[in-house]
């Protein structure tokens, strides 16, 4: 089970290595604080960075909380463990697997990509494409992404990683996906590879399916819609494949 030990924001990493020095090591299966990778602008490019997640938060996975809070008590850079009126309480089953499916298996939540339609989001890649109904609001000139996210109890809102890579109001949208149809017949009808997008925006615009991901229902295709081909992630039930005029053809090379 997952428990949060409270500690001073920024402090995150500190109290990890004291809960190592200080805690029984048998007694949990791994302390971790989650983090997401978001983008920094310095020396005129955008470049990678690792963010706190939960600011103030440390993670911990036992089944043994007696022990790891009796390690607790030897030091003192930290508050408490989230409790339960008076009874030390894990994370609910349901915010663990939200946390689960959101990060990877280092616990970082990878960054997103997609674009802008109107008031719209459009999550092309990226693990916010299972979240798109959370989003509160973009930061384009920041590259983030605020949702809510359900944990402690309460939906708390945190920080992504996203970036915008166009802007377009719905007309402009429609336009360029009125033209992507209308041209794909021709550059498209040889491919062995060519799938159809039946739902969400893209409903209707063909590619060139990539590769998947089947474990995680992740099929990516590449749409050429803004003049270079574009990365986008599917599920399985969203896109079919034409091959030779036959429709619904099962994507054969899945890994």
């Amino acid at each position: 089970m997952w428990y949060v030990i409270h500690t001073m924001s920024g402090q995150e990493q500190d109290c990890k290595l004291q809960c190592e020095k200080y805690v029984d090591g048998q007694a949990y299966q791994e302390l971790f604080i989650p983090q997401y990778i978001a983008q920094k602008h310095f020396k005129k490019e955008w470049h990678d960075v690792k963010k706190t997640l939960f600011p103030g938060y440390l993670f911990v996975d036992t089944e043994d909380i007696g022990t790891v809070m009796e390690g607790l008590k030897k030091f003192r850079q930290y508050t408490k463990v989230l409790r339960d009126g008076e009874l030390v309480s894990p994370i609910t089953q349901e915010e663990q697997a939200f946390l689960s499916a959101m990060m990877d298996k280092d616990h970082i939540v990878k960054y997103s990509e997609g674009f802008l339609i109107g008031k719209t989001v459009c999550i092309t890649q990226g693990p916010l494409r299972n979240y798109q109904g959370n989003i509160k609001n973009i930061d384009r000139h920041r590259r983030i992404a605020r949702i809510d996210v359900p944990i402690f109890g309460r939906m708390t809102p945190v920080e992504l990683g996203f970036g915008a890579f166009a802007r377009l109001s719905e007309e402009e949208f429609s336009e360029l996906k009125a033209e992507r149809i209308q041209k794909q017949e021709q550059e498209l009808k040889n491919s062995p590879d060519q799938v159809e997008v039946l739902t969400g925006p893209f409903k209707g615009v063909r590619g060139t399916f990539l590769y998947a991901n089947a474990e995680q229902d992740e099929w990516t295709v590449e749409i050429d819609l803004f003049g270079v081909g574009t990365k986008v992630m599917f599920r399985r039930g969203e896109i079919r494949m034409f091959s030779d005029g036959k429709q619904d053809k099962e994507i054969s090379n899945a890994t």
